[in-house]
């Protein structure tokens, strides 16, 4: 078998874990509940004010979706800490396994909070 077969063959399992992960159906995360993700495969920042994280959370095998709501408005403070996250969950997905990235919202329907925390795993 030559070294280029061999490589795709290789690939196979990643390449369909990353395929699972990209068409995973998105479910809205529960107010006031905390979700802990050992690792994070994708974060996005959606223009309607929504965060979409897929990746495993604690205690689970298989990446999940989770839409989380967050502020939607343009406060400098609100924008910072929207951007904050994005780095925090940016140095999740460089190192798998090394942190654990806690999310979680809560408000009324008219005041969304969003948190987030990284976590170094010991």
């Amino acid at each position: 078998m030559s070294k280029s077969l061999s490589r795709r063959i290789q690939a196979l399992p990643l390449l369909a874990a990353m395929f699972a992960a990209s068409t995973a159906m998105a479910e809205r995360a529960e107010t006031g509940r905390e979700y802990v993700f050992t690792t994070v495969d994708s974060y996005t920042v959606q223009l309607e004010g929504t965060i979409e994280i897929t990746g495993v959370l604690q205690g689970e095998a298989s990446p999940r979706t989770l839409t989380f709501s967050a502020p939607n408005n343009t406060q400098n403070s609100a924008v910072a800490y929207r951007d904050r996250c994005d780095r925090l969950a940016l140095l999740a997905m460089t190192k798998p396994g090394a942190y654990l990235f806690t999310t979680s919202s809560g408000g009324s329907i008219s005041y969304h909070q969003f948190a987030c925390n990284l976590t170094r795993v010991p």
